[in-house]
């Protein structure tokens, strides 16, 4: 069971108020990590959602750092919208539309507004994720998920068909799944502050330029059990993201 500490903001707009969630330090060590950096607890994003779409209007802005008297800890006396009304812009994971929704959303504000790098940065990440989120867990697919027991034979016939189609879908668009990637590194080559670790192999590894992603692996000092699962893939010619741990 997570456990959040729940905050109060306004949308600068319409100056409804919305409740946001922090997820405690403590249970980020039950996490699954992936290996393009994507983070997730019983199944729920833990880095913060910066950009936001307000429920009541519509109105788009960015939260940084939220700051009094922007949020309160202290719920309003009124009407307040819940986190899942915003969250990812209410939109449901059980399915690919869904997905390839939460994909739209990220590719829209990217075309409607020029961004400094450090916003285009997270845009272009999260839309990295958005587009993996349509085949992660692959590994799933295979008939052995359900003879180990991992899963009933109704849960796992689903979600095979679910990550199949999504399969498919990722396949349709991998020209901007690529082009998106590019920007991506571009950014990340120029600004390397805002790289997280072993982002830039993996970008080249899911570009399918697997020579560069195993140069850069191998000139990482300290080997983790990360490093190694990425080389491994690197040399097994595999660009499609996986599990890290979890």
């Amino acid at each position: 069971m997570l456990k959040y500490d729940s905050f109060y903001f306004q949308c600068p707009h319409c100056h409804a108020w919305l409740e946001g969630r922090n997820l405690k330090a403590e249970m980020v060590n039950q996490a699954i990590l992936y290996s393009d950096g994507k983070v997730l607890n019983d199944n729920l994003i833990t880095t913060p959602q910066k950009m936001i779409m307000c429920p009541s209007c519509g109105h788009i802005f960015w939260v940084e750092k939220p700051e009094e008297p922007f949020i309160t800890y202290e719920k309003p006396d009124t009407e307040v919208y819940s986190w899942n009304t915003w969250r990812f812009y209410g939109i449901s994971f059980s399915d690919n539309k869904g997905k390839m929704a939460l994909v739209n959303h990220y590719k829209t504000f990217l075309r409607k507004s020029h961004y400094e790098p450090k916003k285009e940065i997270y845009l272009r990440r999260f839309l990295w994720w958005a587009y993996n989120d349509l085949h992660r867990n692959h590994q799933h697919v295979r008939l052995r998920y359900w003879l180990n027991g991992f899963m009933s034979f109704g849960v796992w016939h689903c979600n095979r068909k679910m990550i199949l189609e999504g399969e498919k879908l990722f396949l349709k668009n991998y020209k901007d799944f690529t082009s998106n990637l590019k920007r991506l590194l571009a950014l990340l080559e120029k600004h390397p502050e805002e790289q997280i670790d072993l982002e830039l192999p993996e970008i080249y590894r899911e570009l399918r330029q697997f020579d560069k992603a195993k140069e850069l692996l191998e000139q990482v000092g300290s080997r983790t059990h990360f490093t190694n699962e990425m080389l491994r893939h690197s040399k097994w010619k595999d660009p499609r993201v996986f599990m890290v741990t979890g």
